[in-house]
Parts: structure tokens; sequence; C-alpha cells
């Protein structure tokens, strides 16, 4: 199977609302760090209440999350989940697992760090996005 090329997993990282405000300039700079990982049908990627590793982005096939034993949520192509998992060392909440022969993106916590601290541009543009998420919040509270 063909590797993606960079502006292919940029277009995909695009797609994540966190990185909605990240140039694309710095989005090739995360891309190059994605490592790319196919998996079998039925593998769980994580379990709920596993330390976080990272973010995966699906590039194909599908994966259902779970919590407490229930699916909640289906991920297909362009989905993005373990998000969070970039900004904290909290237990995962949910379980990943494929229901079909899956290929994802994968970046690491460590990777992305170390990415941000060589690329102070990218940390610009995810508070861009987290402070307009965060006044969205906060005006849907006001009285």
């Amino acid at each position: 199977m063909k590797m993606l090329t960079v502006v292919e997993r940029v277009l995909l990282l695009q797609t994540i609302n966190l990185f909605s405000d990240v140039n694309t300039e710095q989005l090739s700079f995360l891309a190059a760090i994605a490592e790319e990982i196919t998996v079998g049908p039925g593998r769980v990627i994580y379990r709920e209440n596993d330390a976080p590793d990272g973010l995966y982005v699906v590039v194909s096939g599908t994966l259902m999350m779970r919590r407490g034993g229930a699916d909640i949520d289906r991920i297909g192509p362009g989905g993005s989940f373990g998000v969070w998992a970039l900004f904290d060392g909290a237990p995962r909440l949910t379980s990943a697992e494929t229901i079909d022969q899956s290929r994802l993106l994968f970046i690491s916590r460590d990777d992305f760090y170390e990415a941000l601290s060589d690329h102070v541009d990218i940390v610009e543009g995810l508070f861009k996005h987290l402070v307009q998420r965060l006044r969205k919040l906060v005006s849907a509270v006001e009285v």
C-alpha cells in the first residue's frame, strides 16, 4: 500500500478542528512526524483508562469508540480520536477498536511537543482555536 505524501497528510490534519487555525506550512511539520500504521479488523488501538500516547487520524477503515463497554461513536476516514491526549496525562476516557482493516496516522505526544518547541507558530494557531472555543462556551453560559 502506497504511503501518503506530506500534502495528503496535511489535508487530513486540516480536517481536525484543533488544527483549524494552524497554517499549512506549520501543519507540514506535524505531517512529517506523523506515523502511518495499518491495523487489522477487531484490533484494540487503546483501552479505556490507558495512559494517553497521542492523536490518531483515520485514513481508511472504520473504528468504534466505546465507553464502559457501550458503543458511543463510529469514526471513519478523515475522523480523528485521541486529540486531547496531546495535552493532558489523564487516562483515556474511551476504548478504540477497529471494525475493519484500517490505516491510521499517529502523532505521538512526545513528537508533538518536540514539534511545538521547534515551531512556535503551531502553538499560536492552537491557542487561537482553544481560546475561540472557550469564549464560545463561556458566552453560552453567561446570564
